[in-house]
C-alpha cells in the first residue's frame, strides 16, 4: 500500500484518479514532470533580503513572473519501519537565472504523521495537514512550524501554506496552486500552473 494511501485512508479513493496515479507512492518510487506557472509571484517588499538568503538554501527566491516553465520530481525513500522521506526537487526556468525549490516530506505512518523539511540544510519544518476535497483536489495545509527544524514559531511569525493539487480533465494535465502567507506581512509567494508526467 503506498504511502500515502496509508497517511490518508479511504479520502485516497476519493481523489481524482490521475492524483492517485501521481501519489501511488511506495519506497523507490519516482514521479517526474515538467510543465508551465502560469504566475509566480511575491508580496511585501520588505522579505526581500530573506527570498535572496533563501537561495542558498533551494528554499526560496526573489524572482516574479508569468508562464515560467518548471519541473518536478519527487522519489520515495524508506528510512525506518514506518517512516518514509519523499524529496522534491523543482527547478523554475526564468529568463536570466535558474532557480532550486527542494524540500522533503517525511511521513510516519506509525502516529499517521506528515511534515516538510524545507530546503537544504532544512530552514524551516512545516507540520501537514491533508485532506481531499468534493471534487478529487489534495489539499495540504500547514500547521506548526520550526525554524532550521527545532525552534517553535510563534504564530505571527508563521507562514501558513495552502497548496491545491488537482487534474484537469478537458486538458488533460495536472494543476497546483499555492499560497504562502504571513499574519503581518501578508503574501510571502503565490503560484499556480499545470504539468504533465514525462
Amino acid at each position: 500500500m503506498s504511502v500515502y494511501k496509508q497517511l490518508l485512508g479511504d479520502r485516497f479513493e476519493r481523489m481524482h484518479p490521475k492524483l492517485q496515479h501521481r501519489y501511488a507512492t511506495n519506497a523507490g518510487d519516482v514521479f517526474r514532470a515538467k510543465g508551465v506557472m502560469h504566475e509566480i509571484s511575491h508580496g511585501s517588499a520588505l522579505l526581500t533580503p530573506f527570498y535572496y538568503a533563501a537561495t542558498t538554501m533551494d528554499f526560496l527566491f526573489p524572482e516574479e513572473g508569468h508562464d515560467i516553465p518548471f519541473d518536478l520530481e519527487h522519489h520515495c525513500i524508506q528510512t525506518g519501519d514506518d517512516l518514509f522521506d519523499i524529496d522534491w526537487h523543482r527547478n523554475f526556468y526564468f529568463p536570466e537565472k535558474t532557480r532550486q525549490f527542494d524540500s522533503i516530506t517525511r511521513v510516519d505512518l506509525a502516529t499517521n504523521h506528515a511534515y516538510d523539511l524545507l530546503g537544504k540544510p532544512t530552514m524551516m519544518r512545516s507540520n501537514l495537514l491533508l485532506d481531499v476535497t468534493r471534487d478529487g483536489h489534495l489539499i495540504t495545509r500547514t500547521n506548526a512550524q520550526h525554524l532550521l527544524g527545532l525552534v517553535p514559531l510563534p504564530g505571527f511569525f508563521k507562514g501558513k501554506a495552502i497548496v491545491e493539487d488537482g487534474y484537469d480533465d478537458e486538458q488533460q494535465c495536472y494543476t497546483i496552486y499555492a499560497t504562502v502567507y504571513n499574519e503581518l506581512l501578508g503574501t510571502i509567494i503565490m503560484y499556480g500552473g499545470h504539468f504533465n508526467e514525462i
